[in-house]
């Protein structure tokens, strides 16, 4: 199976082409700008650099969140309106787990870390036996200082990563005793695994008509409406 995957979930950016779990081409940019101008730009030098036609895809696949409201808005549209004109499938992972894929041999509890702004955090707490995830706290958007309590009774040590760190690095060396970080070339998110959770769940392919960005709170609009 073919997987074209996409990440605009963050300032960073990522497209990759996964062929059967492995890498066919993958494209992953520290700070895009603006994903509307990047992506579709980067999907076609990424299927050219390929020799691979966009026809030939079967899947496709994309973080659907949590994350930048219009990042995630950008990437879940442009997969269904692809989906739509091909007549193809489409999936959409977890951000953070995607993320937190970039250390699953590590043998540690790992906790990708997003910046929801608000003074709140997107974070979670995953284990790893090999490449199968287990979740030690589901998807979430919270305070910092709640996480760090999660993260302080997991009994083990735990590592960070991810673009949050940028902001609450600090305060999480203070406030989680042995907290480990990835070195920062690991806090991006790469397309490869948005891929790769997609082939791990088959059912997690569907209409397009089905696929909705996962927010966790509310958007600014709606909360100024009251909904």
């Amino acid at each position: 199976m073919l997987v074209l995957a996409f990440d605009t979930s963050s300032p960073s950016g990522s497209v990759a082409i996964v062929r059967d779990g492995a890498l066919v081409a993958e494209l992953t940019v520290g700070n895009v700008g603006t994903h509307a101008d990047w992506l579709m730009n980067a999907v076609t030098r990424l299927l050219g650099s390929a020799g691979i036609d966009i026809k030939e895809v079967d899947l496709f696949a994309v973080d659907n969140g949590p994350g930048s409201f219009t990042g995630l808005r950008i990437g879940v549209a442009t997969v269904k309106g692809l989906a739509w004109a091909l007549g193809k499938k489409v999936a959409g992972v977890s951000t953070l787990e995607s993320l937190a894929l970039n250390l699953r041999y590590s043998g540690l509890v790992v906790c990708p870390l997003l910046d929801a702004r608000k003074g709140e955090v997107y974070s979670a707490l995953y284990r790893f036996n090999g490449a199968a995830t287990s979740a030690v706290m589901e998807d979430s958007v919270m305070a910092p200082e709640a996480l760090f309590r999660a993260a302080s009774e997991v009994g083990s040590p735990v590592v960070f990563l991810g673009g949050g760190l940028n902001v609450y690095g600090e305060a999480v060396r203070k406030n989680v005793k042995g907290a480990l970080v990835a070195p920062e070339a690991l806090w991006h998110i790469r397309a490869s695994n948005v891929a790769l959770l997609a082939l791990q769940n088959p059912s997690a392919a569907s209409d397009p008509s089905e696929l909705l960005p996962a927010y966790l709170r509310k958007s600014e609009a709606e909360l100024k409406a009251g909904k």
